[in-house]
């Protein structure tokens, strides 16, 4: 959850609903572990704003291109931030894609740090809340998906490996 605030693609539409099955199976509790994983994601939200506030846009674009961010992507980010402020960072944690890169614009914009940290760990809460949840009810439905699933998994691996070819081919092609 680190990472993917952070900035780093780390899917948390996987990582929560597991993180649900888990709790499911009496592991953790529910609360505990959704205010935890929004800790989490405000930590690492932490260096998508120091990477924003102290390295600037010239930072981001140079190495954003690693964690698939370019000039449009952050364009629209800022627009966004300039135009909704504090409530960009609050509703940006409900929208992937966005939610990872938020952080940024607000260090860009000089949003202060505490009030960036209320919204970011509040905004993290219903998306973080909602994802465990998922994975708390398919817990127990897993076994009666799973044969389902399983005829189709091959299919959705050769559909997830030509979209991201097809990203790829998109962006070099702009290029």
């Amino acid at each position: 959850m680190i990472l993917e605030s952070a900035g780093i693609p780390v899917p948390s539409e996987i990582i929560l609903p597991v993180l649900g099955v888990l709790i499911g199976q009496g592991a953790l509790g529910f609360w505990p572990a959704v205010l935890l994983m929004a800790l989490m994601q405000t930590i690492g939200s932490w260096v998508g704003y120091g990477i924003g506030y102290y390295g600037g846009r010239p930072l981001a674009l140079r190495f954003g291109r690693y964690v698939l961010l370019d000039e449009r992507s952050l364009d629209h980010a800022e627009t966004w931030f300039r135009r909704y402020g504090p409530a960009a960072v609050f509703f940006g944690r409900f929208l992937p894609v966005l939610r990872t890169f938020i952080s940024w614009p607000a260090g860009f914009a000089r949003m202060g740090a505490g009030r960036f940290t209320v919204y970011t760990y509040l905004g993290s809460i219903p998306w973080t809340a909602g994802l465990i949840y998922i994975g708390v009810w398919l817990g127990p439905r897993l076994p009666k998906i799973e044969p389902v699933l399983s005829h189709y998994n091959l299919v959705l691996g050769v559909l997830v490996v030509v979209l991201v070819a097809l990203y790829f081919a998109v962006r070099a092609r702009r290029r």
